[in-house]
């Protein structure tokens, strides 16, 4: 059986990136998680994504614990038909508004299992968060 896997790069600005590989079953709600994780940011504020690209504009997923959704939580990745260099917004902290562009680098298919998102590259060092 085989699964589809996408390679997304996530620019926070120039020099400080992440590349995380990631499941067509893993939801937007993982993919949050695992930009917190690669940037070594706590997840204790609400989060969108902006698949247009620019932020509080156009189609968006929310977080669970926003008023309104759609929910991040409640779309898989594969559900998203994207396509590579297809580029949108992670909005995180509403208040303090980090912005992080991700781009489809790759388009996979495996015969193996992704259990979990993976960070396979960084560059450039984490910002303080507060």
């Amino acid at each position: 059986m085989s699964e589809t896997i996408y390679v997304v790069k996530v620019l926070l600005k120039r020099g400080i990136w992440r590349r995380i590989q990631i499941s067509s079953r893993h939801t937007l709600h993982d993919l949050h998680k695992v930009i917190l994780d690669a940037y070594e940011f706590d997840d204790d504020h609400l989060y969108a994504f902006f698949m247009q690209g620019k932020p509080w504009q156009g189609e968006a997923y929310w977080s669970p614990y926003n008023d309104e959704g759609p929910y991040a939580d409640k779309i898989k990745i594969g559900s998203l038909n994207m396509a590579i260099k297809q580029k949108f917004l992670y909005l995180y902290d509403f208040g303090d508004e980090w912005t992080f562009s991700v781009q489809v680098e790759k388009i996979l298919e495996t015969d193996t299992t992704v259990l979990k998102p993976v960070i396979i590259e960084t560059h450039g060092g984490a910002p303080e968060q507060y």
